[in-house]
């Protein structure tokens, strides 16, 4: 299906009014590093009083003094050397005081504990990608899962949707924004084609990727977390426009001083793209619909934020899917599905050391299929509350302590017969970072939690560390214990007499970062427990959507174990930049209804990723290369005495991009082209069998190639320097 993009439309309100007392000496500013990038919470005070304030996520402050005086104000930040301005009292009420501040080397030369975590952030001292990386990645095609895919850790599986996490299958890896659970980060499937994630990288000011040992405020999930930060206060009010071979859209932002609205609208219509590509499944009804957001942030001068968000979108679609018992003929699937989702996040500033985090979100999904003449309706739903406290203490030891309660559920109907489940979870947590020395860092956590339907509760606890072996590199532990109930296709046929499945994480890396030049390297065993597993005497049925007649327990079990490594350079060549990565996976698991242990059909053993950028700046091009390479997935043969003991063949693409920017008087815009697989490489997947074994027929990718073009517009002015 098309890479469905979601992008924000303008609202604009009544324009609020500030109005400031007489008769003070008021001081206001912005607080940047030194490249011009605003600083949020630096401390900013009058030197020998008392009065001062936090810069808020903008890096912008105000305060008030009463006496008329001259007066010194000193900007002090974590990571960063203090730095002063003078101010010389004259006749004026408001004086604009702008604090530049130098990053403190030596802070920044501290042990960083993040094994099995790859960032993608804007902060230098930590990420491997920042968020332009997913705009300019070729294969990506603007989504962060598909960014994040070109990492080790993370598998790309071409005809199924989800995180596919070293070993582990979509249901053992979750989501979380801003601290919450997303009920269904991804688009509904269709048969046998991967949909896109929700998420688009404008939506976010941090996204951190963990393949393993992540920390004790999250649960429920046994293989890995996908982390994701909402984006503050827009730095100014704008409106934009998109138009696509998909579809169309325009975005927006309208800006106050210390609050701001976000909004959209946009429409997607897949037809004129099915209409100028060949693809491998009939769409007879192209993937069609609208989605629709708002948002709106408020912060103060002390640097509290609120934030209230809303989403909404519906579409439909429809293919044919070949029959497995009669390959010459198909079967329709269509389907409709809606949205909607709403979620606040408060943040309060108790000092500079203390921090309050509360956060809640309702979100419901609704999926109606119509395929081979029967009819089948799904709903889910997801209602959630989180509070944490931040402290530190020192300049050596953080912590934080939180609570959260989840209530989901899910209905089925499935012509005359239906069936529905409602769970709600409990968890609590604390843990700690202590680093004694530079060179050193701890992070030990425990993470209790409990589960009403199974009417039973866990403790995970949990512990990594790290030493810095030099100025450059480091070596990080991890050990950690993860729970998660079973998946919610047992769940709803009634299956609660079971427990939490169970995985233990053995994590060891080397991180090497020197001169835009990041070297990391990490190997990994992963053992599984109490995994769910079908008591059937029957043959083994390998549709995911097979009904369940038959009792389950908690009698599998599994391991993965395997290597990632990760190469990058952004300084060898001007104007280039290259990121390599490999991962090989040794796993099998014997669970749902397995028949014996094997390697799952979902993972390929090798896989590389080669990405490269070229930037022409005078033009204001973008040139970028992406190369996959994946070894041979395992699939079902029933002629086979070796189950799944047969392999495809392997999987290659090569896909490019270019983005060309553009300026039209005071607007600018931009023109990009994307094109899949390049050479035209016919893919294979695997193979499905009839039910006797009889005929078989390859599983594709939807598309073998296909390009992708559209522009972007800013439809406010700017300044000739700001591009």
């Amino acid at each position: 299906m098309i890479k469905k993009l979601q992008i924000l439309a303008l609202a604009i309100p009544i324009l609020c009014l500030a109005s400031s007392a007489s008769g003070q000496m008021n001081i206001k500013g912005k607080v940047t590093e030194g490249k011009g990038k605003p600083v949020p919470f630096a401390t900013v005070y009058i030197k020998n009083t008392i009065t001062g304030a936090l810069t808020d996520t903008l890096g912008r402050y105000s305060m008030h003094y009463s006496k008329k005086e001259n007066i010194t104000v000193i900007a002090t930040a974590i990571g960063y050397d203090t730095t002063f301005f003078n101010v010389v009292a004259d006749s004026a009420k408001t004086f604009i005081v702008n604090l530049t501040l130098k990053s403190n080397s030596s802070e920044l030369d501290e042990v960083t504990i993040s094994p099995g975590s790859m960032e993608a952030s804007n902060d230098r001292k930590v990420a491997l990608l920042t968020t332009m990386d997913v705009y300019t990645t070729a294969s990506a095609n603007g989504d962060v899962v598909g960014a994040l895919q070109t990492l080790p850790g993370l598998q790309k599986v071409s005809d199924q949707t989800g995180l596919f996490v070293r070993g582990g299958d979509a249901s053992e890896s979750s989501a979380i924004v801003d601290g919450l659970v997303v009920q269904d980060p991804f688009f509904s499937p269709v048969p046998g084609v991967a949909q896109r994630s929700r998420f688009g990288p404008y939506e976010f000011k941090g996204i951190s990727f963990s393949s393993g040992g992540y920390s004790a405020r999250y649960g429920q999930a046994l293989s890995g977390i996908l982390e994701l930060n909402t984006n503050d206060l827009p730095e100014e009010t704008t409106l934009n426009a998109n138009v696509n071979m998909a579809g169309a859209g325009l975005s927006g932002s309208y800006l106050w001083p210390h609050s701001a609205l976000e909004g959209g609208f946009n429409y997607t219509n897949t037809r004129p793209f099915y209409g100028l590509t060949k693809t491998n499944i009939d769409f007879f009804q192209p993937p069609t619909g609208y989605s629709g957001s708002l948002k709106y942030v408020w912060t103060n001068t002390k640097g509290d934020i609120l934030k209230l968000d809303g989403n909404a979108d519906h579409y439909k679609s429809g293919i044919d899917v070949i029959n497995p018992d009669e390959p010459d003929t198909t079967l329709a699937f269509n389907l409709q599905n809606y949205y909607t989702s709403a979620s606040l996040y408060y943040r309060h500033i108790i000092n500079e050391k203390t921090f309050l985090t509360v956060g809640s979100s309702y979100s419901q999904n609704g999926d109606t299929v119509h395929w081979g003449g029967q009819n089948f309706d799904k709903q889910d739903s997801r209602a959630q509350a989180r509070v944490e406290l931040d402290k530190q203490f020192g300049s050596n030891l953080f912590a934080y302590i939180g609570t959260e309660i989840q209530q989901y559920g899910e209905k089925q109907q499935y012509d005359s017969a239906s069936f529905s489940f409602k769970e709600t979870q409990a968890a609590a947590y604390i843990e700690a970072e202590w680093k004694p020395a530079k060179w050193f860092g701890l992070k030990p956590g425990i993470r209790y939690e409990y589960s009403e339907i199974l009417a039973k509760s866990d403790i995970a606890p949990r512990i990594s560390a790290a030493i810095r072996l030099n100025k450059y590199g480091q070596i990080s532990a991890a050990y950690g214990m993860f729970y998660e109930d079973p998946s919610d296709r047992y769940l709803i046929f009634g299956d609660t007499h079971v427990k939490f499945q169970e995985a233990t994480h053995y994590i060891l890396n080397y991180q090497y970062m020197q001169n835009d030049r990041t070297f990391r390297v990490e190997g990994y065993y992963k053992s599984y427990n109490d995994l769910i597993r079908e008591i059937t005497q029957g043959p083994y049925d390998p549709n995911p959507y097979r009904p369940l007649y038959w009792p389950v327990d908690n009698s599998g079990y599994g391991y993965a174990k395997g290597i990632d490594v990760f190469w990058r350079d952004k300084k060898s060549i001007q104007n280039f930049d290259y990121w390599i990565s490999y991962s090989y996976i040794d796993t099998k698991r014997l669970y749902q209804n397995y028949v014996a242990e094997a390697m799952p059909s979902y993972v390929s053993p090798n896989n590389l990723n080669i990405v490269t950028k070229y930037f022409i700046a005078k033009p204001g091009i973008n040139l970028s290369l992406t190369y996959n390479y994946a070894s041979g997935r395992p699939y079902y043969n029933p002629n086979n005495p070796t189950f799944l003991g047969d392999r495809s063949p392997a999987y290659q693409d090569l896909s490019a991009s270019f983005s060309y920017l553009f300026r039209i008087k005071k607007l600018f815009g931009v023109f990009y082209l994307g094109v899949d697989n390049v050479t035209n490489n016919k893919n294979i997947l695997g193979y499905n069998y009839s039910d006797n074994g009889e005929y078989k027929y390859p599983i594709v990718p939807a598309l073998y190639r296909s390009a992708f073009a559209g522009v972007f517009l800013s439809l406010t002015p700017f300044k000739k320097d700001e591009l």
